[in-house]
């Protein structure tokens, strides 16, 4: 019989080539590109659709000399800020029953006027829904206040003009440098989690077909049932490594496109705390372990499904689990995470997208050693108790053998 590094070696190269030289394959490559690209130009379709759907709209109610200064207040705090920062105003001519014309206008569905605005700068009146006071008045309010002081300043005949504020620009500030290295981690972060999920949720299924053609028991009786698991493993972390080498050659020739035209490649001042290109291998490695350890476990659940019906029912709790851990790797980012940061450092599913998150915050590299160590042992179990429950409940067949025996491991003899 073959050693265990010998026929997960096989049963890797068999899968590998089966999936990649598949035409099956080509749509695994296409089907994420194509959904970025819709989904980019989807939202970028609509993004100012509905920020102007989701800005308020109040009627201006007031006479010519008001009302301009209003929205001469409004062009001013919207020039420091955004437009959709303060509500949208809309001068409407006053009626000779303003109480009346108020009414009509917030009746008004072709207005969709979400409150109206009446009186003078001495005595403004907003007429709305109570839930108007948590955007509209408070932001209206910053509105009439802005118009009241230049109004003043006006009556007074002083000449009020903005003083550009001197700049001396600096290499780096600690806080700066803590929320840019702090959106690296994210960034980092969302990048294994959003492959993970792509791709090791394909490992659920991996076994079913092989167990409906009797395929597995022929494997199980050639090559030791350690080997199978880890073969799998290896292979469809090959098969994603093709497929982020396609997806990142992609995104990497589309980002130099955009640059060079608009001028160059624009790095960011600040790196990451061990360097970018020490992040940049540790997020690597991180993928592959994250990858190895959830796989391993998908293996395993999915090696006791019997049917393609029992992976649909077990997918929902899977894709929870991995969001779950995915959301205590992120807030466990930063230096006040406590023991919320030590949780995720030792559990081992959040284990690497938290270690992703310290190398972007602290430049102590031993850590990672010890993290990794962590992990890999931690793949090991996994494997074992897959495999051991699978010859168990599934195969039926011989004494499933000391869980902590490694001795085949290390030395890579038959299990």
């Amino acid at each position: 019989m073959m050693s265990l590094w010998e026929a997960a070696w096989v049963i890797a190269r068999r899968d590998f080539v089966a999936t990649v030289w598949s035409r099956t394959f080509v749509l695994f490559l296409l089907a994420p590109l194509i959904v970025v690209a819709f989904t980019l130009l989807v939202s970028t379709m609509s993004a100012r659709r509905e920020a102007a759907a989701l800005q308020p709209v109040v009627a201006l109610v007031a006479d010519s000399a008001t009302t301009q200064a209003i929205m001469d207040a409004r062009d001013r705090l919207v020039a420091g800020t955004s437009e959709q920062a303060f509500p949208a105003l809309r001068p409407v001519e006053p009626a000779e029953h303003v109480g009346a014309q108020v009414s009509q206008l917030l009746a008004d569905v072709e207005g969709n006027y979400s409150a109206v605005l009446s009186g003078t700068l001495d005595h403004p009146v907003l007429t709305g829904p109570r839930r108007a006071d948590q955007f509209v008045a408070r932001r209206l309010q910053l509105v009439i206040d802005d118009a009241r002081q230049m109004s003043t300043i006006a009556a007074g005949h002083r000449d009020f003009r903005s003083v550009p504020v001197q700049r001396v620009v600096t290499a780096a500030a600690a806080g700066n440098l803590q929320m840019l290295r702090r959106q690296f981690a994210r960034g980092g972060q969302t990048l294994i989690f959003m492959v993970t999920v792509l791709l090791a949720t394909l490992l659920l299924s991996t076994l079913v077909e092989e167990k409906s053609n009797k395929v597995i028991e022929v494997l199980a009786a050639a090559v030791p049932l350690d080997s199978i698991f880890l073969g799998k493993l290896f292979a469809m972390l090959a098969i994603s490594t093709v497929g982020l080498i396609v997806w990142g050659s992609i995104g990497g020739v589309a980002y130099l496109f955009s640059q060079v035209v608009s001028d160059w490649v624009n790095l960011p001042d600040v790196s990451p705390a061990v360097g970018w290109p020490a992040f940049i291998v540790l997020i690597i490695v991180y993928y592959a372990t994250n990858f190895m350890l959830l796989g391993s476990l998908f293996l395993g659940i999915g090696a006791q499904a019997s049917s393609v019906r029992e992976i649909q029912t077990i997918s929902m709790p899977v894709t929870m689990l991995q969001l779950l851990v995915f959301l205590l790797a992120i807030n466990a980012t930063g230096s006040d995470a406590g023991w919320m940061g030590w949780a995720a450092w030792l559990v081992p599913f959040s284990s690497p997208m938290a270690m992703v998150g310290y190398a972007s915050m602290s430049d102590s590299l031993w850590p990672h050693l010890l993290a990794l160590l962590w992990q890999l042992a931690w793949i090991v179990v996994i494997v074992r108790i897959s495999s051991r429950l699978f010859q168990r409940t599934v195969m039926k067949s011989g004494s499933p053998g000391s869980l902590f025996d490694l001795k085949a491991w290390r030395a890579g003899g038959a299990g």
